[in-house]
């Protein structure tokens, strides 16, 4: 949408009402993914998808809720309140001119909650409802048998998913760089023990020394594509049924 001008805006709008709007981070990712990944990967899961579909896509939202990176230089964090205020805004801009179909597609967990929240209250406010989507492979998610692909024990962060999907897509990726996530030597006898088990606030160079969790290191371009396709192949099946939808 963002490339178009407005009467061509208005022209989509005569014959379709999605538009999906990719929103990520700024954020550490390791010592071997550039910071964008996450607003990188959503822009460019939306843009497949897109080009699948043929919905138009909103400008890319690179900034989220990312205080527990900010240990890390080069992180930007928006305050969830900041956020949660963003993203109603701009879906009330969208729905103002005429795209009752909106599509968060999302790239950072980080931005679960806020999206949760914007979309409660732009229901109670506007009467509409606006979807959320995680763009990434997942047990639960879009793309849930490609994921039997990977071989590392836990992960979640520039590990061998993220990594593989950014080496897919065309990333700046150090894979040389990378480096297999090990236990914190500032962890005690007391964290290891309830780790998982009890939940806290924790930062993310709590988690991690070097940024990443998981293993990067067995990441791989060829790992990339089944996920990405399998995501691209599945969400376009939801926009497909969601054009069709009958409000």
């Amino acid at each position: 949408m963002f490339k178009m001008t407005w009467p061509e805006v208005e022209e989509y709008l005569e014959k379709n009402d999605v538009i999906l709007f990719p929103t990520g981070s700024t954020e550490q990712h390791g010592k071997h993914i550039a910071e964008d990944n996450d607003a990188f990967t959503a822009f460019e899961i939306a843009r497949r998808v897109a080009e699948k579909t043929g919905v138009l896509v909103a400008p890319p939202m690179p900034f989220g809720n990312s205080v527990h990176h900010m240990k890390f230089p080069g992180s930007i964090t928006l305050r969830f309140a900041t956020l949660v205020n963003v993203y109603k805004e701009v879906c009330k801009s969208l729905l103002h001119h005429g795209f009752k179909k909106i599509v968060i597609m999302n790239g950072h967990g980080g931005n679960t909650n806020a999206i949760a929240q914007a979309l409660r209250e732009l229901r109670e406010e506007t009467g509409k409802i606006v979807y959320s989507l995680m763009v990434f492979a997942g047990e639960r998610g879009f793309g849930s048998e490609s994921v039997k692909i990977l071989k590392q024990e836990g992960g979640g962060h520039a590990c061998e998913m993220e990594t593989s999907v950014a080496l897919y897509l065309g990333q700046r990726v150090l894979l040389d760089r990378a480096e297999k996530w090990k236990t914190p030597k500032a962890w005690t006898e007391f964290d290891k023990k309830y780790l998982r088990k009890v939940a806290t606030a924790k930062d993310f160079h709590e988690l991690t020394e070097i940024g990443s969790l998981g293993d990067p290191t067995i990441a791989t371009k060829e790992k990339g594509k089944p996920m990405v396709e399998a995501v691209i192949d599945e969400i376009s099946v939801f926009i497909e049924d969601l054009k069709a939808k009958k409000d």
